[in-house]
């Protein structure tokens, strides 16, 4: 199937709000500037010209149906704003008849002012090279902060936002000490090296660190290594012993006490962050750590956004823990517009494409240029999922909520940023 020039819709929504402007004076609340969220009153200027977007994404193969929910998250954004002067040409990258290079000059020839996508790192890693020569702006679906550049954005949300705002809010409530398990890949060592920057700003500890085979994991082994299972194991059996042999009335007592334990020793950290890449590994952790004494009473776990899936609200060992995440009751209503619009649920990255093609129809409305001075805007945007701001390096940061967990549901904790 070819996909190419597309898309002029006139569905009568109202424009979402995507610019906010800083706040003035913080001292003085008559002064202080609420942000700007931009409606479809807005008029456009007589010398407004059309924008050109041009669109990568794996819309046949095995990962079409995230492809089309992209695609139509773009669409649904382009009603929405009812901005007309857009025009969007979209590019199979999975397409066996062409290749991604010879999809991406397509749409340099169609004089596009930008590109959104693609979506996967090694599709992206391809057409750089090419993108730095030709110097057209390009925002990615990606996530991979090592594949961005000065031409080349990431838009997704990343592990390092995830990482730093729970990390940042379990020492804001006395977390000192951190147990630390990570896939053994990129994902894993991107992470480990976060945190230990982290930990030297903040003088923090790691006092535990797993690495686990993500295609093989052993999660047994993973349990009791972190929790040093083995040595509080023995040296338990040591100091019943050590008891038995003590012909005292206090000796029998803590014998008694201590044979009904596992372990003896308190762990070496008091807070754990479970980098699992699926909700399955979270709750294989979840259930088999409390079985090596990694009590959850007395250990915090902390996760990033995949914990907000009910798989993970519901297990047990979870009760308590913190995460990171978007606050759907504070920024908006996409995945019931989207769902009335095509009768089904958004991809979990939908959003991306919808706030984008917002993104650069607001600018211009505004007669704004889309070119790097004003995407990276030091305030930022407002989008479905709240704050976010691209900076000159390629690199896009979030304001997240953090959540704990409290009777298999969610609740919010600290709200996230509204200005920068």
């Amino acid at each position: 199937m070819k996909y190419n020039t597309i898309l002029l819709l006139v569905i009568p929504f109202l424009i979402y709000g995507c610019e906010t402007v800083t706040y003035e004076n913080n001292s003085s609340l008559k002064n202080k500037v609420e942000p700007d969220i931009l409606n479809s009153e807005i008029k456009l200027q007589p010398d407004n010209t059309r924008v050109k977007i041009g669109i990568l994404l794996p819309l046949s193969g095995e990962n079409s149906q995230i492809g089309g929910s992209l695609l139509k998250a773009a669409k649904l954004s382009l009603n929405k704003t009812q901005n007309r002067n857009i025009q969007l040409f979209i590019k199979d990258t999975e397409n066996s008849n062409t290749n991604i290079i010879s999809s991406y000059y397509d749409l340099i020839n169609e004089e596009v002012d930008i590109i959104l996508g693609p979506l996967f790192t090694k599709n992206i890693k391809i057409i750089s090279p090419v993108s730095e020569d030709e110097k057209t702006l390009m925002i990615t679906f990606s996530n991979n902060s090592e594949i961005k550049n000065e031409n080349t954005f990431i838009s997704g949300l990343t592990p390092e936002d995830e990482i730093r705002e729970v990390i940042d809010y379990a020492m804001s409530k006395g977390s000192k000490k951190f147990g630390l398990i990570f896939p053994n890949n990129e994902y894993g060592l991107r992470s480990k090296k976060l945190i230990q920057n982290l930990m030297l700003e903040k003088n923090g500890e790691i006092s535990e660190f797993v690495f686990y085979n993500p295609k093989k994991p052993d999660f047994y082994g993973v349990s009791k290594k972190i929790a040093n299972y083995e040595q509080r194991k023995l040296k338990l059996e040591k100091k019943l012993e050590e008891l038995k042999n003590t012909n005292t009335v206090d000796a029998e007592t803590k014998y008694k006490k201590l044979k009904n334990q596992d372990t003896l020793g308190e762990l070496e950290f008091d807070s754990l962050f479970i980098g699992a890449e699926n909700v399955k590994h979270i709750s294989m952790l979840a259930s088999i750590l409390p079985y090596y004494d990694v009590d959850p009473k007395k250990v915090v776990y902390l996760g990033n956004s995949l914990w907000a899936n009910n798989v993970a609200l519901k297990e047990p060992a979870l009760e308590k823990s913190i995460f990171t995440g978007f606050s759907e009751k504070k920024f908006g209503n996409f995945k019931l517009e989207y769902s009335e619009a095509f009768n089904e649920q958004p991809h979990q990255i939908a959003y991306l494409a919808f706030d984008l093609v917002g993104l650069i129809s607001n600018l211009q409305k505004k007669n704004k240029k889309i070119n790097i001075s004003n995407i990276t805007a030091s305030n930022g945007f407002i989008g479905t999922n709240g704050l976010f701001r691209f900076r000159s390096d390629g690199s896009i940061q979030r304001s997240l909520s953090v959540f704990q967990i409290k009777n298999q549901n969610p609740i919010e904790v600290k709200k996230a940023n509204l200005n920068f």
